[in-house]
C-alpha cells in the first residue's frame, strides 16, 4: 500500500485522499463569504475567476498530455452549464442567505439521481422519490420564509436554478470521463468558461484593481488549488465517499456565515435546510456499504471458480 508524508507522518493513500478533499470542501465553504466581499457584477467574477485558475489547470493538462479527439459536443455543452451555473450560485450569495445557496446548489444530486435512469442507463432506487419530496418541501419552506422581499425571492430561485444546471454538469461529467481524466475536464471547462464570459472581463475594469487580491485568492486557492486537491482526492477514494465527504462544503459555509457575517438561518430556513441535508444523507447513505459489499461478493465467487 502507497503511503504519503504529512508533516513527517506517514498515512495510506486513501486516508491522504480523504485529507484532500476535506481541505478542497473546506476551501469552497468560505465561498460565499468571498463573493459578499468582492464588489463586482457575479458574471465578472465567473469570468476572472476562471482566467486566474486556467494557467495552472492548463499545466497539469499539458503534463497530461491527453488528446482532445472526442464528444467535444458535450465538452462544450458541459462547458455552458458550469459557466451559467457558477453565475447562478453567485448571484443567488448576493441575494438570498449563504445558507440558502449552498443548501439549494446540493439539490443537485437529487436531480442526479431522478435523470440518471434515463441518460446514464441507471438503476433508480426506490428512496430518490422520497428524497425529491423532503428536497421540494424544503425549497417550499425556504420559498415561505423570505416571501415578499423580491431580492431574496429571486436569490431562491436563482439557487435552484444553480442546482439544476449542476445536477447537468455531475451527468455530462460523468459520461465524459469515460473519455477524459478530471484535470481535462476541468480545464476545458474553465477554458471555455472564460470564452463564453468574456465580454464580463471589459464591464467592470475599473473595480478590478481594488478587487484583484480577493479575485486572485478565489481564482488560485479556490480553484485551481481546491480543483486540483478534490481531483487528486478521488483518484485515491471511491466517488459515493468523496460524495458524502463535500457536506462539509454546506455546513462549514453556514458556520462561516454565522461567524463572519453574523447572518443565522432562522425559523422555515433551518427547516427547510435541514430537509434538505436529510434527503442528501438518505440519498448517499450505505452507497459505499453496498458497493463493498458487492466487491466481497464478486472476489468470493471468483476465489471459488479458482478452486
Amino acid at each position: 500500500m502507497s503511503t504519503s508524508n504529512i508533516f513527517g507522518i506517514n498515512v495510506d493513500a486513501k486516508t491522504f485522499g480523504i485529507i484532500e478533499i476535506i481541505i478542497a470542501t473546506l476551501i469552497w465553504g468560505s465561498l460565499g463569504v468571498m463573493i459578499r466581499n468582492i464588489d463586482m457584477d457575479p458574471f465578472s467574477i465567473v469570468a476572472y475567476r476562471s482566467l486566474i485558475a486556467l494557467p495552472v489547470m492548463m499545466l497539469l493538462f499539458v503534463k497530461n498530455r491527453e488528446r482532445l479527439n472526442k464528444n467535444y459536443k458535450l465538452l462544450i455543452l458541459s462547458s455552458v452549464a458550469i459557466a451559467m451555473a457558477w453565475s447562478a450560485h453567485f448571484f443567488a450569495f448576493k441575494l438570498t442567505t449563504i445558507a440558502n445557496t449552498v443548501v439549494l446548489l446540493y439539490t443537485g444530486p437529487i436531480y442526479v439521481a431522478i435523470l440518471s435512469p434515463l441518460l446514464l442507463k441507471e438503476v433508480r432506487e426506490k428512496k430518490t422519490n422520497i428524497c425529491l419530496i423532503l428536497s421540494i418541501a424544503g425549497m417550499f419552506l425556504m420559498y415561505n420564509q423570505g416571501l415578499g422581499d423580491e431580492l431574496n425571492d429571486r436569490g431562491l430561485m436563482l439557487g435552484a436554478i444553480s442546482g439544476i444546471l449542476f445536477a447537468f454538469v455531475i451527468i455530462s461529467t460523468k459520461k465524459l470521463s469515460k473519455d477524459y481524466s478530471s484535470i481535462t475536464i476541468v480545464t476545458m471547462q474553465l477554458f471555455f468558461s472564460v470564452i463564453i464570459l468574456s465580454p464580463a472581463l471589459f464591464v467592470e475594469q475599473q473595480e478590478l484593481i481594488s478587487n484583484l487580491p480577493l479575485l486572485l485568492v478565489l481564482g488560485l486557492v479556490h480553484t485551481a488549488v481546491a480543483e486540483f486537491l478534490y481531483i487528486d482526492g478521488l483518484i485515491r477514494v471511491s466517488t459515493q465517499r468523496a460524495s458524502t465527504i463535500s457536506y462539509i462544503e454546506p455546513a462549514s459555509a453556514i458556520i462561516y456565515a454565522i461567524i463572519l457575517l453574523n447572518e443565522v438561518p432562522k425559523g422555515l430556513e433551518v427547516v427547510g435546510i435541514s430537509l434538505i441535508a436529510a434527503a442528501n444523507i438518505i440519498l448517499n447513505v450505505n452507497r459505499d456499504s453496498k458497493n463493498d459489499f458487492s466487491r466481497n461478493k464478486k472476489h468470493k465467487c471468483y476465489q471459488r471458480k479458482k478452486q
